[in-house]
């Protein structure tokens, strides 16, 4: 007995004339923008209506909304989850909120003790609450200096410089709040830079309280302000850059690895040590058979050089992919908001 087929979707022509009259317009105008920006308009994402809607931003609302309603009927009949709902925006826009009540999660349990978990749990908090909780881009949390970090104590409020201008409440009675977090961190750091020797700081954190406590909120001055407000150490915890060196910080890769690491899903392992086991005993018993045709292997002379004048052009031509990234990120956000408020109604 054979399954039958699931229906095929109508084309485009034949999707057209089983809309209502009311829609066709507005849907053939929405194939013709998809198809000037090479982009495809069955199943589109929520981020391509929201850049369809934003291509004219003097329609009224009326217009905007009806175009919505068009797009949406078009992937119905199509068999597809209509994009232009307030459903499907808010599930792009409430990734970064489940990222932030996961990163409170996280930094209740990491430790603020011991020597190094407690080194790490500090720092690893502070990752946490400036990328999760305050929007800090990953590939610019590394060149945060101490000073850019301020505490406005007359105002309540904990202020990030840096090129980010934000402001974050104190939250004086939470031990894991912002302020909270920088304090604890604080401290550590201007150790470190006082006295470049795990030996100095090891002692501090094993007399540390073995929980987090709410610190008095005060002014806290920084030993060296131009100095990496997080640097980077390694598994035992010292510090991986030279003595004086202070103005190195995570890269965007480490601070990457520290947010996947903390933000995976729960119950995840984080290796398959059963599937590795068996892939080590299957390339054990299969035989091996030599290879037939040798491999040339050219001179390390002749592309050695060679390598290293492409890395050096490569390098100069993406520095500054970060800020363009970054800047792209904002402004997919806000008219991602933008769009929702549209919709606010339409559902």
């Amino acid at each position: 007995m054979t399954t039958p087929a699931a229906p095929a979707a109508p084309t485009d022509d034949r999707l057209v004339y089983r809309l209502p009259a009311s829609h066709r317009r507005d849907w053939r105008l929405f194939t013709d923008w998809c198809t000037a920006f090479d982009t495809a308009p069955l199943p589109a994402s929520p981020v391509t209506i929201a850049r369809f809607l934003d291509f004219e931003p003097g329609r009224t609302r009326g217009t905007l909304r009806r175009r919505v309603s068009a797009i949406n009927a078009a992937h119905r009949i199509a068999g597809h989850t209509p994009p232009g709902t307030r459903t499907a925006v808010r599930g792009l826009l409430s990734a970064r909120d489940r990222h932030t009540e996961t990163a409170r999660q996280v930094i209740a349990r990491l430790p603020v003790s011991g020597w190094p978990a407690g080194l790490f749990g500090r720092r690893d908090a502070l990752v946490l609450t400036l990328v999760c909780g305050l929007g800090i881009p990953l590939g610019r949390v590394g060149q945060l200096r101490c000073g850019d970090i301020t505490v406005d104590v007359a105002g309540s409020v904990l202020h990030i410089g840096g090129g980010h201008d934000i402001t974050a409440q104190l939250e004086a009675d939470n031990p894991y709040g912002a302020y909270a977090v920088f304090s604890r961190w604080a401290t550590v750091r201007d150790l470190t830079l006082r006295r470049p020797s795990p030996m100095a700081w090891a002692p501090a954190l094993h007399t540390a309280p073995t929980r987090a406590e709410v610190p008095e909120v005060s002014w806290h001055e920084h030993y060296d302000p131009d100095a990496a407000l997080l640097p980077t150490f390694d598994r035992w915890g010292n510090p991986t850059a030279p003595i004086g060196h202070t103005t190195t910080g995570l890269s965007a890769r480490a601070a990457t690895a520290i947010l996947h690491t903390h933000l995976r899903a729960p119950g995840r392992p984080i290796t398959a040590r059963t599937a590795w086991t068996s892939g080590v005993l299957e390339r054990r018993a299969r035989p091996l058979e030599p290879d037939p045709t040798p491999v040339a292997v050219p001179e390390l002379g002749d592309t050695y050089d060679d390598g290293v004048d492409a890395r050096r052009r490569a390098a100069a031509e993406l520095d500054d992919l970060d800020e363009v990234f970054d800047a792209l990120d904002h402004q997919m956000t806000a008219l991602l908001a933008r769009t929702e408020q549209l919709l606010d109604d339409t559902d």
